[in-house]
């Protein structure tokens, strides 16, 4: 147990400094300092509160630019928001060895990411009818 921890450490730490190099050359150097350090992570529950931080920060940051852009490119904002975010998402994938498999969790992320909207404004709209239904039933009983 103990080597294998060793191992993963040294991993972390070659993925880390080759991101870092592969950042440099892009001319990128990592923010410090604006977010809460990543913690739990080596159980589901940590990982899914990190991922759940990361994915609402990113959000906010991501919609703040779409409401900035002038109003004619407002959905030009929007999509090079998508494109861009899934090419980082790529880019971070890409960094793990072959054996992480993280590409197919990308794009089961991806693909769930792209239903939610759908979702949440059907789930807005059946909520606004229900209350109509309801309240129109309520006056039948009268």
């Amino acid at each position: 147990m103990c080597g294998e921890i060793d191992e993963q450490v040294l991993i972390g730490q070659e993925v880390l400094d080759r991101a870092l190099a592969l950042a440099k050359r892009l001319q990128i150097s990592p923010s410090t300092g604006d977010g809460d350090d990543p913690t739990g992570l080596a159980e589901a529950e940590g990982r899914a509160a990190y991922m759940d931080r990361v994915f609402r920060s990113g959000l906010a940051r991501a919609l703040e630019d779409v409401a900035r852009a002038e109003e004619d490119e407002t959905v030009d904002a929007l999509a090079a928001q998508a494109i861009a975010l899934a090419r980082l998402a790529g880019y971070l994938a890409g960094q793990l060895p072959p054996e992480a498999d993280l590409f197919r969790a990308t794009i089961e992320a991806l693909t769930t990411g792209h239903a939610e909207p759908r979702a949440a404004f059907e789930a807005m709209q059946d909520h606004h009818h229900h209350h109509h239904h309801h309240h129109d039933h309520s006056h039948e009983h009268h």
